[in-house]
């Protein structure tokens, strides 16, 4: 039987501990080989050094195993959607730098890799934290000296735009032609603030008609292909009861009683709506509004006023009315479910600043 793991790759893998990290985890250096002799050399060359106080070298500890090795160790019990977020960034960095043994990775190396996807921000950004937490690792586990992809620079990403919705596009939403799911999907999020994973979660145990309120207390997300109802939403000040405001109240009741499923939202043969289901969900509902507010003529040239529109925008639109309804900054904070104010300070700042820009306006006009 062998003494060692045997990788899928066919190599054999072991660490050895080298004392211990400043936070008290066991220090533990990877090391791999084509065959358990060679391993066993490894080994003991690395003991060696290890007594001789030297920063412990391992040419042939390719990245890709490193990397695995790194997941799999640090990043087990992980969110789903942070293990996926490490996942993909990983489907980059193997395919580019995987080959590299550890010591032979460069700055310019992992810069170019940031620079062939120089159109996407947002994964340069994820590509070179996971490349400094990787090579950290190796840092610590003294299989090199320093990290490469410490200093790389990445592109500047413009924030997506934070908007309420237009004039427009609650017309649309008066007017469209929803199915009944479709409706209490925008009614939620419009009434609500709600993000996508805490909607698509609702029970029908979750409304309160006696109290007139709604609790929040699970959350939805994407597991590879499946959906996974995940108890507890997306932090501690997600879990909240918010209060159902009387304009939604007969809607909502109408609609549960359609509904001879738990969930408010259920996917085909599964209780949630899987990824693929909730996109075509929305695709129709912007396809109804865009309907609801053209011309048969515009409609023949293809005119699609409302474009661009998430279901994000109805949460910074609820969070839009908390500001003009006068909610306090911590009511609004635990209304929206966030975990400290900063989010609602941005928010509330950018509207203060829009009404000020309005006064100074109207005092110049009278002033005329």
């Amino acid at each position: 039987m062998a003494k060692y793991k045997k990788r899928p790759d066919g190599r054999y893998a072991t660490t050895v501990m080298a004392g211990y990290k400043p936070d008290g985890r066991p220090n533990n250096i990877f090391l791999s080989a084509k065959t358990e002799k060679e391993l066993k050399e490894k080994i003991l060359e690395v003991k060696m050094k290890l007594k001789q106080g030297a920063v412990v070298k391992s040419p042939n500890t390719l990245l890709k195993d490193y990397a695995d090795n790194w997941f799999e160790t640090y990043k087990a019990s992980v969110g789903i959607n942070t293990k996926a977020m490490y996942k993909n960034a990983l489907n980059y960095i193997k395919p580019e730098l995987g080959h590299l043994p550890l010591d032979k990775i460069r700055r310019s190396d992992v810069q170019k890799l940031i620079n062939d996807n120089q159109e996407h921000p947002r994964t340069c950004e994820i590509i070179k934290l996971t490349l400094v937490q990787i090579l950290n690792s190796a840092v610590d586990d003294r299989l090199i000296a320093e990290n490469a992809a410490q200093k790389a620079s990445v592109p500047k990403r413009h924030k997506s735009e934070r908007r309420a919705l237009t004039d427009l596009e609650k017309e649309a939403i008066k007017k469209a032609d929803f199915t009944p799911k479709e409706r209490a999907y925008i009614t939620l999020i419009y009434f609500f603030g709600l993000r996508k994973g805490e909607t698509l979660a609702l029970t029908k145990a979750d409304i309160d008609f006696k109290r007139k309120t709604l609790t929040i207390n699970k959350s939805v997300v994407i597991d590879v292909n499946k959906t996974v109802v995940k108890e507890g939403a997306k932090s501690d000040a997600g879990n909240r009861t918010i209060p159902i405001p009387e304009s939604a109240v007969a809607f909502l009741r109408d609609y549960l009683k359609t509904l001879d499923t738990f969930y408010l939202f259920p996917g085909q043969n599964a209780d949630t709506m899987s990824e693929a289901q909730y996109k075509r969900m929305w695709k129709h509902i912007v396809e109804k509004m865009n309907y609801a507010v053209t011309t048969e003529k515009e409609r023949q040239i293809g005119a699609e006023p409302i474009h661009g529109l998430t279901a994000h925008m109805f949460r910074h639109n609820y969070c839009t009315m908390l500001y003009y309804s006068g909610i306090s900054h911590k009511k609004a904070v635990e209304l929206m479910g966030h975990a400290d104010i900063k989010m609602i300070m941005e928010v509330y700042a950018h509207l203060d600043d829009k009404k000020e820009a309005v006064q100074e306006k109207l005092d110049h006009a009278i002033s005329l």
